[in-house]
């Protein structure tokens, strides 16, 4: 190996290892330092080659473990390790943005598998739910703080029935959540790497503007398939076909609703409209379950009426 390949990445690994232990124990801000801790080993790929950035890892893997423990050790190599490589030889092969998205999308998956069955295997934990575990413990404490305030009982049950529907629903719909996290992790680490690999002299290809942002009609019928899932389970009321049927219909309509999103974006857009209200309208999306169905039936309708071309050159017109 080239003397320059390993300064390199012996310097690299050693940023990996800051930066994974940065993201830990940094509150808020560590959240926005995972987002870079792939980035060093992208940068080895490109520049030299997988073998470099293996061994990059491996180092990353002993400082991790040295200073934190194995278990820290496994999380830095899974948990964006495998997603570092995976983005990394994808670019370097000049695959286009959206295979770059669907082998990090993949990527991140699989390594989000792993280290559960890591943590059911070695501690016996599951360490993507301790979120779901860390919800459940506060509301808890919430409804004992507001029970000991002397809040009436009746309206405490119903607000302890709506938040444990509310978990229990994640923890139904977690497959469909590990596989949007898996997506938003490709799509924010390749971004965060495009920026600054854009200071090294690596020019990434840009996403498609969001405002463009569509759906094909395959994806309506797979939103369908959950929904006659779940009217067939109505019947048999099986677990397992529920679990499957929210899960797809959950996946879907996100998707659905994002998409729904760039629509408003792309209509605030083409009206001049000032774009602080696309982000008001963001705001009383998530916070309104009525707009929030409004927007993700928009992403839906999309599908097969194109509301770009009918706001661009109005009913009944063509393009040339």
């Amino acid at each position: 190996m080239p003397t320059k390949s390993i300064v390199e990445g012996a310097f690299l690994s050693a940023i990996t290892a800051l930066l994974f232990l940065a993201s830990l124990y940094i509150p808020l801000l560590g959240t926005l330092i995972s987002f870079l801790c792939p980035l060093p080993i992208i940068i080895l790929c490109l520049r030299h080659d997988i073998k470099t950035a293996l061994l990059a890892l491996f180092i990353s893997f002993l400082l991790v473990t040295l200073l934190a423990g194995p278990f820290q050790g496994l999380i830095a190599v899974f948990g964006f390790g495998i997603l570092g490589i995976a983005i990394g030889i994808a670019i370097k092969e000049k695959l286009s943005v959206w295979e770059i998205l669907l082998i990090g999308s993949i990527s991140s998956f699989a390594s989000k598998i792993i280290l559960m069955l890591l943590g059911l295997w070695l501690m016996g934990i599951n360490p993507l739910m301790l979120g779901v575990e860390q919800i459940d413990q506060s509301i808890q404490q919430s409804l004992s703080f507001y029970q000991n305030m002397g809040f009436d009982p009746a309206q405490l049950e119903i607000v302890k029935n709506s938040l444990l529907q509310s978990l229990e629903l994640i923890r139904v719909a977690f497959p469909a959540m590990l596989v949007l996290a898996s997506v938003f992790d490709t799509i924010i680490n390749y971004w965060v790497a495009g920026k600054i690999l854009k200071r090294f002299g690596y020019i990434l290809a840009p996403f498609t503007p969001f405002q463009q942002w569509r759906v094909g009609h395959s994806f309506f019928w797979s939103y369908m398939a959950g929904i006659f899932i779940l009217i067939i389970n109505s019947r048999f009321n099986n677990p397992a076909l529920q679990r499957i049927g929210v899960n797809i219909q959950l996946l879907f309509s996100i998707i659905f609703l994002v998409t729904g999103l760039a629509l408003v974006a792309y209509i605030i857009q083409y009206y001049k409209i000032k774009s602080f209200f696309f982000w008001v309208i963001c705001v009383l999306v998530f916070m309104q379950p009525f707009l929030s169905l409004v927007v993700t039936w928009m992403g839906i309708l999309d599908i097969w009426l194109d509301f770009r071309r009918l706001v661009t050159f109005g009913p009944g017109k063509k393009t040339d």
